[in-house]
């Protein structure tokens, strides 16, 4: 007897040390499906087990009264004992030896470890499950094998844990269970199968009853809550889980391991941003327009607080399934902003800096202004806020194209390495960025050019980069940026802008009209919209200011505009003197100035290159060394725009007597197209031959002598001219009839 004792006492010995409760809780920890919540824990979405089952994990402190009645129910002295009720023990036994009701002892700690490792009903399964049960008593506490429990509790069907029956039967928060609803989830996991809306109502209601009314010997319940809770009804249906997130949540459930994943989205929010977007797409559709995607950010904290993936997750017939938060687009002219504070901080422009803006070509690209019109000169802040193109594809030209790709890529971390292939162009939108790449940039200019990652899921532990701020330009040109923008008036839109403080927004339109952007900031928040067809397909009644902004203050009137003026960072900005007409500074006396705001941390402001020194006769006549008259020549400062801007004023019959000198020296006569050193790949027409069109600057609308290839081939006084070309290296000459020469040298390709 002794020996079987000491056997007895090492076996229990053995394995209660073999036993692992940590293992045990991480195993269990592989079983929950996967739910997302948003910042305040509200479930938004939940997915199935690999095993198909429903199974949530709840972390939330268990609700007083389920506690109340699972104990009761379950394990009266669950409090008291350490994992064995000796007494119910001794209790079944009896009554199995004699044949009476078979009775479990099982504790709540004794279930954990079956529900755990599931095995056959021996003595010796049960003897494990005890001294299991004792090594997870002296692991953890109550509330924490009690919450195993109720995480792990079978609920009938596919319905695994308290949390998932909660919401399943329910549609509830176990927080906001009643007395009742509480009892029935107390005694299910006991019959989990007895839940049918078919079949054994009555002895559930039953089992349910008489919990209850234990409950209220027990001072738990007061005769009219007796009452009233054994009057409600059982459930009668199976609820659905809500889908609040659904692009967000099928990302992160693809790319983080934790089983309940706590975001950064405002479920009330989310909810009224996706019938927003919903519902403005339903109108758009009878132009053709059936998809739409927006990001709502917190400028504060970068927590994204609303994320619509599509105008309906479930609108299969439209690819709503697709996740147009993260599907690269063309962003249009919506990088403009981020060159125009570049170029403030570079010296190269102020805001008030007059900017080319005529038909030019570099190298092979030729960029058109969306309206096809152009003003010759404007300053630099109109020019963004029409979004004209040519004076930011010219800006850029100065900027470096290379430099600005490396800028972007430095700051959203894109893995391309290939500016060569966009060019100029990338200004236009010719390289395609995500809503979530381009909501990024506009966050980190809303905060006065800091810029840092996304949030998406609150308090992350895992990520220690988000409070890493990159420094994007600086605070004074990203004020002078966002001042500028909220400038932006739109034709159409005037029933949508009525704040009186407007805020900072910019539009964008892809080539061929796909892709239509509306980006939005105030100091509270960014907001990010793309309309347009997931295919690609192009489509004429697409726009960023009718279509993207429409979308763009739909969304603002729903959040908190409280706050939308962007303090001025009065110590980041100085007043300086600069040309009264052409906004740079002047190097010249007697210029007429007039003071700006420019940011302390920029370079300095560039010498304004619209006025040269000439030197005059008493009659005010320009003269150079070889006029007799040099002795008593006068200095005077006089306007110099560019060549091509006065050749298009000229071709434009504009006054140019304020800009352009005839009796000047400076070049007049321009070959403007082709640059020299340019290659060419010239498509064949239908008849196998295409000409080339020259095009040239001719100031004084004299002859020109044209030759190719020294070849005389005619005179005219044209700015155009269109000449037949084999392929291989050529050079054009032209000559005016003052003398003046100029010429360039290109080659052609022909294609096809």
């Amino acid at each position: 007897m002794t020996s079987v004792i000491l056997l007895f006492l090492v076996l229990s010995s053995a394995i209660y040390i073999s036993f692992d409760v940590d293992k045990l809780q991480s195993d269990i920890e592989t079983r929950y499906s996967t739910s997302i919540l948003d910042t305040n824990g509200r479930l938004m979405d939940v997915f199935l087990t690999s095993d198909e089952q429903w199974h949530l994990k709840v972390e939330d402190e268990i609700p007083d009264n389920l506690r109340e009645a699972v104990i009761t129910y379950e394990d009266k002295n669950f409090n008291s004992h350490h994992g064995v009720d000796i007494f119910a023990i001794f209790r079944a036994f009896k009554n199995n030896l004699l044949g009476k009701k078979r009775s479990g002892a099982s504790t709540i700690t004794m279930q954990v470890v079956k529900l755990a490792m599931p095995k056959k009903r021996t003595y010796i399964n049960k003897f494990l499950e005890i001294v299991q049960a004792l090594k997870i008593e002296s692991k953890l506490n109550k509330d924490s094998i009690l919450k195993l429990y109720l995480n792990n509790a079978p609920y009938g069907g596919n319905i695994i844990g308290y949390g998932t029956a909660s919401r399943m039967y329910f549609q509830k928060d176990p927080k906001n269970l009643s007395w009742a609803e509480c009892a029935l989830l107390a005694v299910l996991p006991n019959s989990p199968g007895e839940i049918n809306v078919e079949k054994n109502h009555e002895k559930l209601i039953n089992k349910r009853n008489y919990l209850l009314e234990k409950l209220h010997d027990k001072g738990k319940l007061s005769d009219s809550e007796l009452m009233l809770s054994k009057n409600e009804p059982l459930p009668d249906i199976r609820f659905s889980f809500e889908r609040v997130v659904p692009h967000l949540a099928r990302r992160l459930y693809n790319t983080r391991k934790e089983k309940v994943i706590r975001t950064t989205i405002d479920y009330d929010l989310q909810k009224r941003m996706q019938e927003i977007v919903k519902s403005y797409v339903g109108y758009t559709k009878s132009d053709g327009i059936i998809n739409a995607s927006m990001l709502v950010v917190d400028n504060k904290t970068r927590d994204v607080k609303a994320y619509v993936g599509s105008q309906d997750f479930m609108d299969m017939d439209n690819e709503g399934q697709v996740d147009g938060v993260i599907a690269k687009r063309s962003p249009g002219s919506i990088l403009k902003p981020f060159l125009y504070a570049l170029s403030i901080d570079e010296g190269m422009i102020a805001p008030e800096s007059l900017v080319q803006d005529v038909p030019m070509f570099f190298a092979n690209f030729n960029p058109q202004n969306a309206n096809k019109k152009y003003s010759g000169m404007i300053e630099a802040r109109q020019a963004l806020i029409s979004s004209l193109n040519i004076p930011f594809v010219h800006l850029l030209d100065q900027y470096g194209e290379y430099n600005f790709y490396y800028f972007l890529k430095d700051m959203i971390g894109f893995e391309e390495n290939t500016p060569e292939k966009y060019g100029l162009s990338i200004i236009l939108g010719t390289k395609e960025f995500s809503v979530e790449e381009i909501a990024t940039l506009y966050s980190g200019l809303a905060n006065y050019g800091n810029l840092t990652k996304l949030n998406y899921i609150k308090d992350d532990k895992n990520d220690s980069s988000n409070k890493r701020y990159k420094k994007m330009f600086s605070k004074g040109a990203s004020y002078l940026t966002l001042e500028t923008l909220k400038e932006l008036v739109r034709p159409g839109l005037n029933n949508l802008y009525k704040w009186k403080d407007p805020i900072s927004w910019k539009t964008g339109t892809s080539y061929g009209k796909r892709d239509a952007w509306a980006c939005g900031m105030t100091p509270n928040y960014t907001v990010i919209v793309w309309v347009g067809n997931f295919s690609g397909k192009s489509n004429e009644n697409l726009s960023g200011v009718i279509s993207g902004g429409r979308l763009l203050f739909n969304v603002f009137q729903e959040l908190d505009n409280s706050d939308k003026r962007f303090a001025e960072p009065i110590y980041d900005l100085e007043n300086i003197d600069v040309d009264k007409v052409t906004g740079y500074r002047i190097s010249f006396d007697g210029i007429e100035t007039k003071k700006i705001k420019y940011p302390k941390d920029a370079k300095p402001l560039k010498i304004s290159p619209y006025y040269k020194k000439i030197y005059v006769n008493d009659d005010d006549i320009e003269i150079d060394s070889r006029s007799p008259d040099f002795a008593k020549r006068h200095e005077k400062v006089v306007m110099n725009y560019p060549l091509e801007v006065v050749n298009y004023f000229i071709r434009e019959n504009r006054d140019i007597s304020e800009i352009y000198h005839t009796t000047s020296k400076e070049k007049s006569l321009k070959i403007l197209y082709p640059t020299p050193n340019l290659k060419i790949l010239l498509p064949k027409d239908i008849d196998k031959e295409q000409k080339l069109v020259v095009k040239i600057a001719n100031l004084k609308n004299q002859n020109i002598y044209w030759y190719l290839d020294k070849e005389f081939i005619g005179i005219d006084k044209s700015y155009e001219k269109e000449i037949e070309l084999n392929t291989g290296d050529h050079t054009i000459t032209i000559m005016a009839s003052d003398g003046e020469v100029t010429r360039t040298s290109f080659s052609i390709d022909k294609t096809g």
